[in-house]
């Protein structure tokens, strides 16, 4: 059933539900089914959201009243009650987690961010305009103004939607309540056709302990009404200086779009336009996206322990709480991204067709990484779960019998029995010994929620995030680390700092953006050409004179692939001899242990590896994996080819059209399209170095530096 993604391992497989975002449009009672059978239910408190309510009815949801227990989702627009929290059962879900104030409220976020500034230092946590808390810190604003007498903008800590916002150049000028945040006004902000603007993303975190968090793929950027003018004679104009949507909707020089297929028009553009957009004018998206990352990463960190240390307080189960955050991010004219705000609860209306586009899409993609298990919310037990499964599996249509609830001893002597007491069957078991049978859990369903991630894209932890940001974390428990540990063993160990070998120019020869946005322009379930470029067209014409250094760094960013492939896999068949491995000759393994070689002939050893990785794709397209870790793990090669093709394709001088697989393929037809476009980006690959050799044939002295050709042509035709 299309509704239905199987999670879990060996007889323990569960049912989770998948949500489409057509089906609010098509009411098709085919994708009810499911969610009809099982009694699903939900309820709305505090709040109302006309699309929640419908993505949730197309599934075969029914709502309940605000004061039943009987539910499987709570959806509400205020903190929860500790008392609630605990009363939470296993298949029951919220979309808060407690303390969330610590983020959402712009004092509280204010002292986190100051904390890990004087833990960390003040650059490294620099995410956050100049401000202050009045009255508190009036005398010390006062004491700023007088050296700098910029303009101020003046915020409600608890407010959103632009309530109460305004602008001054004066502290006279200010009412003192009781409490509010004065910010230094960015008043160089980036333009585009004169008009200034903010970007709202869309940040899911599914777990504070371990610190899990995806970016989705696509956002908004909101436009203000009128032309963007420093005078301080319009420092009371708010449609020029705010960009909120609720603010500029009441100018009547506001443009909607009626067209969703149009997304560069109007005063609210999707964050892809206004990223080609700027692609377009020569400006460094893919370094803004990275800076993005880092700085949505750092707000998340610097109030983890708070949020964390709470789950650990008032929840009973681990996978009872979500929470969709919306950041409101500025950009200056630099490129430097600032963060306004964290919203609780962001704005989920539909006022045009854009929005619907982009919020039903992403919704039901939060819904499906999510988890909802399929169970009546009134079987109060996971056991049930299990049962049922089997017939599900056996005829969705058949009506399911209630099971006897899992009792609490039950529970009890489960969690406490030993790894080594139950099978170690499906794809993880390979993973997980000398782990607990919470630390197993946690594992599993970190790695289902990224199967199930369409338009999200987890940044967290990442194998490079987790080496720049692991340190910050501050709620010292062994998750953090064993997530980390596991979900990337066999991964390249990426060093801290700037990784040496990469050149100034192209910060983002590192995996940063690699394994995150880099996806941005893919979609679930279909095969289609990457959208968009992740290097400039200033980096393009950098690019001809590329250091042996950045080469090196491409070579080590596939090394992981080799890495992967080489354990646990099966034996080649006879058909595909292995060559032996032949030495490298003495005086060329000292050359080149020394970095001497010339970047032609690294690239000439890069080109041999990456036939290699291409003839063991096209010869594993014949061959039948029975072992379902095995299966796993060649998903997990391949995704590495393909956040490898993604990135380097981008640093080829000639454009190269990538058509890359759809996840949903069968592993065959995946590493046979593999296989064609890694034969396409050697031949492009090995155009560009033909043209380098041609270049530096009248250099005969760097001949002399590099390993004699003789020997390295050897080495390269036995490797």
């Amino acid at each position: 059933h299309p509704c239905i993604k199987w999670t879990g391992g060996g007889c323990r497989r569960v049912p989770v539900l998948v949500f489409h975002a057509e089906a609010i449009l098509t009411k098709d009672s085919y994708l009810r089914l499911i969610g009809e059978r099982f009694h699903m239910s939900y309820k709305i408190v505090r709040t109302d959201s006309r699309l929640v309510r419908s993505i949730l009815t197309a599934h075969g949801f029914h709502e309940v009243h605000p004061n039943s227990s009987d539910y499987n989702l709570m959806w509400t627009g205020s903190h929860l009650k500790p008392c609630l929290l605990r009363s939470l059962t296993d298949v029951q879900k919220v979309n808060h987690f407690p303390r969330s104030y610590e983020l959402t409220r712009k004092d509280r976020l204010y002292k986190n961010v100051c904390r890990m500034q004087l833990a960390h230092g003040f650059k490294t946590f620099h995410i956050l305009p100049q401000t202050f808390i009045l009255p508190t810190e009036y005398q010390d604003f006062c004491n700023t103004y007088s050296k700098d007498r910029g303009p101020w903008i003046v915020k409600p800590v608890a407010s959103s939607r632009g309530r109460g916002v305004y602008l001054v150049n004066n502290p006279n000028q200010i009412v003192v309540e009781d409490n509010i945040l004065v910010s230094r006004y960015i008043s160089n902000p980036l333009l585009i056709d004169d008009f200034k603007f903010d970007v709202r993303l869309y940040v899911l975190v599914t777990s504070y302990d371990p610190l899990v968090v995806y970016l989705y793929e696509e956002g908004l950027a909101r436009f203000a009404t009128v032309r963007y003018d420093q005078a301080s004679k319009n420092i009371k104009n708010q449609f020029m200086h705010l960009t909120n949507y609720s603010v500029n909707k009441k100018s009547g020089d506001y443009v909607s779009c009626d067209d969703p297929e149009v997304e560069d028009y109007g005063n609210k553009w999707s964050m892809s336009a206004m990223l080609r957009y700027l692609k377009q004018e020569g400006r460094d998206t893919a370094a803004l996206m990275t800076s993005v990352e880092d700085l949505i990463i750092k707000t998340l960190v610097s109030a983890e322990l708070s949020i964390a240390s709470a789950c650990k307080s008032f929840l009973s189960h681990r996978g009872s709480c979500f929470e969709l955050y919306g950041f409101d991010v500025l950009i200056d004219d630099t490129l430097k991204p600032w963060l306004l705000e964290v919203n609780l609860s962001p704005s989920l209306a539909c006022d045009a067709p854009l929005d619907l586009k982009i919020k039903a899409s992403m919704l039901s993609d939060m819904f499906t990484l999510v988890g909802f298990v399929c169970q009546d919310p009134g079987q109060r037990s996971s056991r049930a779960t299990y049962h049922s499964s089997e017939s599900v599996r056996r005829n969705p249509y058949q009506k399911l019998q209630r099971t006897r609830p899992l009792s609490a001893s039950d529970a009890e002597v489960k969690s406490s029995m030993p790894l080594g007491r139950e099978k170690a069957t499906g794809r993880h078991s390979s993973s997980v010994l000398g782990l607990t049978m919470e630390e197993v859990k946690v594992l599993r369903r970190v790695r289902e929620e990224n199967e199930r991630r369409g338009g999200f894209i987890r940044i967290f932890p990442t194998p490079l995030t987790w080496d720049l940001y692991g340190s910050f974390l501050e709620h010292k428990t062994s998750m953090n680390y064993m997530l980390a540990t596991r979900l990337f063993k066999g991964s390249r160990k990426v060093c801290r700092g700037k990784p040496k070998g990469i050149n100034s120019r192209t910060v983002l020869s590192s995996f940063f953006f690699l394994t995150s946005i880099s996806d941005f322009s893919s979609t679930t379930g279909t095969s289609e050409p990457t959208k968009l470029s992740l290097k400039s067209d200033t980096e393009d014409e950098e690019e001809e004179e590329m250091d042996a250094d950045e080469d090196e760094e491409v070579e080590r960013s596939v090394c992981s692939i080799s890495d992967t492939q080489v354990k646990n896999k099966p034996k080649l068949s006879d058909s595909v001899k292995t060559p032996c491995k032949e030495k490298l000759p003495k005086k060329c393994d000292k050359k080149t242990g020394d970095g001497g070689e010339l970047k032609v002939q690294a690239r000439t050893a890069f080109s041999a590896y990456l036939q290699h990785v291409q003839l063991r794709l096209m010869k594993e397209t014949g061959d039948q994996i029975q072992n379902p870790a095995w299966a796993a793990k060649e998903n997990e090669q391949m995704e590495l080819i393909v956040r490898f093709l993604k990135r380097a394709a981008s640093n080829l001088r000639q454009s190269l059209r990538l058509l890359l697989p759809s996840c949903h393929l069968g592993l065959t037809d995946r590493r046979r399209i593999l296989a064609r476009q890694l034969g396409e980006f050697i031949i492009c690959y090995k155009k560009e170095t033909e043209q380098m050799v041609q270049k530096q044939s009248k250099k005969k002295q760097e001949e002399e530096e590099g390993v004699n050709p003789k020997d390295f042509q050897n080495f390269i035709a036995r490797a």
